[in-house]
Protein backbone atom coordinates (compact mmCIF):
# COMPACT_ATOMS: atom_id res chain seq x y z
CA UNK A 1 0.00 0.00 0.00
CA UNK A 2 1.28 3.62 -0.74
CA UNK A 3 1.49 5.43 2.00
CA UNK A 4 1.35 8.81 0.77
CA UNK A 5 -2.54 8.23 0.21
CA UNK A 6 -2.96 8.73 3.95
CA UNK A 7 -1.67 11.80 3.96
CA UNK A 8 -3.82 14.53 3.32
CA UNK A 9 -3.06 18.47 3.62
CA UNK A 10 -5.66 20.27 5.11
CA UNK A 11 -6.89 23.22 3.97
CA UNK A 12 -9.54 24.98 5.26
CA UNK A 13 -11.95 28.03 5.14
CA UNK A 14 -13.54 30.41 7.78
CA UNK A 15 -15.09 33.89 7.21
CA UNK A 16 -16.18 37.09 9.76
CA UNK A 17 -17.66 39.83 8.54
CA UNK A 18 -14.99 42.92 9.59
CA UNK A 19 -16.00 45.95 11.61
CA UNK A 20 -16.62 48.78 9.52
CA UNK A 21 -15.05 49.76 5.88
CA UNK A 22 -11.63 48.10 6.20
CA UNK A 23 -9.88 48.92 2.66
CA UNK A 24 -6.75 46.10 3.23
CA UNK A 25 -7.31 42.63 5.24
CA UNK A 26 -6.13 42.43 8.59
CA UNK A 27 -2.27 41.54 8.23
CA UNK A 28 -0.63 38.19 9.02
CA UNK A 29 0.35 39.45 12.75
CA UNK A 30 -3.05 40.75 13.37
CA UNK A 31 -4.96 39.43 16.26
CA UNK A 32 -7.43 38.86 14.41
CA UNK A 33 -6.46 36.56 11.87
CA UNK A 34 -4.71 34.16 14.70
CA UNK A 35 -7.83 34.53 16.40
CA UNK A 36 -9.84 32.54 12.92
CA UNK A 37 -6.27 30.16 12.62
CA UNK A 38 -7.11 28.82 16.23
CA UNK A 39 -10.50 28.67 15.76
CA UNK A 40 -10.20 26.79 12.29
CA UNK A 41 -7.70 24.01 13.85
CA UNK A 42 -10.12 23.82 17.10
CA UNK A 43 -13.08 22.72 14.69
CA UNK A 44 -10.70 19.87 12.92
CA UNK A 45 -10.15 18.79 16.51
CA UNK A 46 -14.05 18.49 17.36
CA UNK A 47 -14.58 21.51 18.81
CA UNK A 48 -14.25 24.08 22.02
CA UNK A 49 -16.60 23.20 24.51
CA UNK A 50 -15.47 24.13 27.96
CA UNK A 51 -12.53 25.96 26.46
CA UNK A 52 -11.87 29.59 27.46
CA UNK A 53 -10.31 32.27 24.94
CA UNK A 54 -7.45 32.46 27.44
CA UNK A 55 -6.77 28.77 27.73
CA UNK A 56 -7.12 28.36 23.53
CA UNK A 57 -4.30 31.63 23.06
CA UNK A 58 -2.23 30.07 25.12
CA UNK A 59 -1.96 26.43 24.01
CA UNK A 60 -1.81 27.49 20.34
CA UNK A 61 0.77 30.17 19.90
CA UNK A 62 1.44 31.60 17.04
CA UNK A 63 4.72 33.10 16.87
CA UNK A 64 7.66 34.60 13.87
CA UNK A 65 4.49 35.59 11.33
CA UNK A 66 5.38 36.91 8.09
CA UNK A 67 3.95 37.76 4.98
CA UNK A 68 5.73 36.13 2.45
CA UNK A 69 3.06 38.04 -0.35
CA UNK A 70 0.37 40.89 -0.91
CA UNK A 71 -1.83 40.59 -4.01
CA UNK A 72 -3.31 44.05 -4.03
CA UNK A 73 -5.49 43.37 -7.02
CA UNK A 74 -8.24 40.97 -4.89
CA UNK A 75 -6.27 42.21 -0.94
CA UNK A 76 -4.65 38.93 0.01
CA UNK A 77 -1.83 38.29 2.36
CA UNK A 78 0.33 35.43 2.06
CA UNK A 79 1.63 34.57 5.54
CA UNK A 80 4.03 31.87 7.04
CA UNK A 81 4.18 31.36 10.83
CA UNK A 82 5.25 28.86 13.33
CA UNK A 83 2.62 27.22 15.61
CA UNK A 84 3.12 26.10 19.34
CA UNK A 85 0.73 23.85 20.43
CA UNK A 86 0.40 23.20 24.41
CA UNK A 87 4.06 24.37 24.52
CA UNK A 88 5.60 21.04 23.42
CA UNK A 89 4.78 20.92 19.18
CA UNK A 90 6.10 23.27 17.26
CA UNK A 91 4.99 23.50 13.53
CA UNK A 92 5.23 25.25 10.95
CA UNK A 93 2.14 26.63 9.06
CA UNK A 94 1.12 28.85 6.43
CA UNK A 95 -2.01 31.11 5.48
CA UNK A 96 -3.71 33.51 4.07
CA UNK A 97 -5.73 36.50 5.11
CA UNK A 98 -8.04 38.21 2.37
CA UNK A 99 -11.04 40.22 2.01
CA UNK A 100 -13.65 39.72 -0.18
CA UNK A 101 -16.03 42.03 -2.08
CA UNK A 102 -18.32 42.93 0.64
CA UNK A 103 -15.01 43.21 2.84
CA UNK A 104 -15.60 39.83 4.96
CA UNK A 105 -12.16 38.35 5.78
CA UNK A 106 -11.30 35.52 5.01
CA UNK A 107 -8.47 33.22 6.45
CA UNK A 108 -7.49 29.67 4.96
CA UNK A 109 -4.54 27.56 6.69
CA UNK A 110 -2.31 24.93 5.17
CA UNK A 111 0.28 22.69 5.56
CA UNK A 112 -1.22 21.01 9.17
CA UNK A 113 -1.56 17.05 7.86
CA UNK A 114 -3.96 14.85 9.45
CA UNK A 115 -1.15 13.30 11.80
CA UNK A 116 -0.32 16.67 12.44
CA UNK A 117 -3.89 17.03 13.50
CA UNK A 118 -3.73 14.30 15.95
CA UNK A 119 -0.64 15.66 17.90
CA UNK A 120 -1.77 18.87 18.08
CA UNK A 121 -4.71 17.42 19.67
CA UNK A 122 -2.66 15.35 22.35
CA UNK A 123 -0.48 18.48 22.94
CA UNK A 124 -3.55 21.19 23.23
CA UNK A 125 -5.70 18.87 25.72
CA UNK A 126 -2.51 18.08 28.01
CA UNK A 127 -1.64 21.89 27.80
CA UNK A 128 -5.03 22.87 28.66
CA UNK A 129 -5.38 20.25 31.64
CA UNK A 130 -1.69 20.68 33.15
CA UNK A 131 -2.74 24.71 33.21
CA UNK A 132 -5.99 23.84 35.05
CA UNK A 133 -4.58 21.56 37.47
CA UNK A 134 -1.68 24.49 38.15
CA UNK A 135 -4.52 26.75 39.51
CA UNK A 136 -6.34 24.53 41.32
CA UNK A 137 -3.01 24.50 43.60
CA UNK A 138 -1.92 20.99 41.84
CA UNK A 139 1.11 21.82 39.75
CA UNK A 140 3.93 21.26 42.99
CA UNK A 141 4.27 18.10 42.84
CA UNK A 142 2.72 18.03 38.88
CA UNK A 143 6.35 17.28 37.10
CA UNK A 144 6.58 13.59 39.38
CA UNK A 145 3.03 12.83 37.98
CA UNK A 146 2.55 14.02 35.20
CA UNK A 147 3.33 12.30 31.66
CA UNK A 148 6.16 13.63 30.16
CA UNK A 149 6.39 15.84 26.90
CA UNK A 150 7.71 13.11 24.95
CA UNK A 151 6.91 9.76 25.12
CA UNK A 152 8.76 8.00 28.11
CA UNK A 153 10.06 5.17 26.37
CA UNK A 154 13.72 6.10 25.02
CA UNK A 155 13.51 2.52 22.96
CA UNK A 156 12.73 4.86 19.48
CA UNK A 157 16.75 5.71 19.28
CA UNK A 158 19.25 3.31 17.52
CA UNK A 159 19.37 2.43 13.49
CA UNK A 160 16.37 1.23 11.78
CA UNK A 161 16.59 -0.47 8.40
CA UNK A 162 13.82 -1.73 5.90
CA UNK A 163 11.99 -0.97 2.56
CA UNK A 164 10.91 2.63 1.80
CA UNK A 165 10.17 2.84 -1.71
CA UNK A 166 13.27 1.73 -1.83
CA UNK A 167 16.36 0.64 0.51
CA UNK A 168 16.00 2.66 3.78
CA UNK A 169 17.51 3.38 6.79
CA UNK A 170 16.73 5.59 9.72
CA UNK A 171 19.37 6.63 12.72
CA UNK A 172 17.79 8.18 15.49
CA UNK A 173 19.44 9.68 18.76
CA UNK A 174 17.92 11.71 21.54
CA UNK A 175 18.64 15.57 21.77
CA UNK A 176 17.90 18.33 23.91
CA UNK A 177 14.67 19.02 22.91
CA UNK A 178 13.18 15.55 21.38
CA UNK A 179 15.12 13.86 19.08
CA UNK A 180 17.70 13.71 15.84
CA UNK A 181 16.48 11.93 12.85
CA UNK A 182 18.51 10.95 9.46
CA UNK A 183 16.34 9.15 7.17
CA UNK A 184 17.84 8.11 3.83
CA UNK A 185 16.79 6.14 0.66
CA UNK A 186 18.20 4.30 -2.53
CA UNK A 187 17.48 2.25 -5.26
CA UNK A 188 18.48 0.53 -8.10
CA UNK A 189 17.32 2.65 -10.72
CA UNK A 190 19.29 5.56 -8.89
CA UNK A 191 16.93 7.19 -7.11
CA UNK A 192 17.89 8.40 -3.72
CA UNK A 193 17.95 10.65 -1.09
CA UNK A 194 18.10 12.32 2.73
CA UNK A 195 16.73 14.48 5.34
CA UNK A 196 17.53 15.07 8.94
CA UNK A 197 16.79 16.95 11.29
CA UNK A 198 14.72 17.45 15.18
CA UNK A 199 11.66 15.79 15.52
CA UNK A 200 9.34 15.51 18.51
CA UNK A 201 7.89 12.09 19.78
CA UNK A 202 4.24 12.72 21.14
CA UNK A 203 2.47 9.32 21.93
CA UNK A 204 5.17 6.91 19.84
CA UNK A 205 4.60 9.20 16.63
CA UNK A 206 7.46 11.39 15.53
CA UNK A 207 7.17 13.97 13.63
CA UNK A 208 10.16 15.69 11.59
CA UNK A 209 9.18 19.04 9.50
CA UNK A 210 11.52 20.52 6.94
CA UNK A 211 11.12 23.91 5.10
CA UNK A 212 12.32 24.61 1.62
CA UNK A 213 11.85 27.58 -0.03
CA UNK A 214 8.14 27.67 0.36
CA UNK A 215 7.77 23.91 0.33
CA UNK A 216 6.84 22.42 4.03
CA UNK A 217 7.95 17.88 3.97
CA UNK A 218 6.67 16.44 6.85
CA UNK A 219 7.58 12.43 7.70
CA UNK A 220 5.60 11.02 10.36
CA UNK A 221 7.35 7.70 11.65
CA UNK A 222 4.22 5.57 13.88
CA UNK A 223 6.76 3.25 16.46
CA UNK A 224 4.68 0.14 17.57
CA UNK A 225 8.05 -2.27 19.01
CA UNK A 226 10.53 -3.38 16.80
CA UNK A 227 8.77 -1.65 13.63
CA UNK A 228 8.44 1.95 12.32
CA UNK A 229 5.67 2.91 9.63
CA UNK A 230 7.35 6.20 7.71
CA UNK A 231 4.69 8.47 6.14
CA UNK A 232 5.72 11.66 4.14
CA UNK A 233 4.00 14.83 2.74
CA UNK A 234 5.23 17.31 0.20
CA UNK A 235 8.81 15.82 0.59
CA UNK A 236 9.42 15.46 -3.37
CA UNK A 237 12.73 18.24 -2.93
CA UNK A 238 14.83 15.72 -1.22
CA UNK A 239 14.51 12.17 -2.47
CA UNK A 240 12.81 13.20 -6.27
CA UNK A 241 10.11 11.90 -8.07
CA UNK A 242 11.17 8.10 -8.41
CA UNK A 243 11.37 7.11 -4.50
CA UNK A 244 10.29 8.12 -1.55
CA UNK A 245 10.22 7.94 2.85
CA UNK A 246 6.94 5.81 2.85
CA UNK A 247 7.38 2.17 3.82
CA UNK A 248 8.44 0.07 7.02
CA UNK A 249 11.36 0.03 8.70
CA UNK A 250 12.64 -2.64 11.42
CA UNK A 251 15.69 -2.12 14.19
Amino acid sequence: MNHKTRSIIVVLLLAVVVAGCAKEPPKCSDESTFSLIRQIIVDQLGGREGVTDTELQENMKIELPRASAFDEKIKKFSCEAKLIAGGKIQLPITYESQLDDRNQHIVSVGGISRGDLFQLQYAINNGIKEGREAKKGGATHQPQTAPPAKSSSPSVSGTWKGSLEGDGEMKIKPATAGFDVALSVSSPSGCGGSIEGSASLVNDVLTLTKKEDDQVCTVTIKFSGDTAEVDENNCSYYHGAACGFSGTLNR
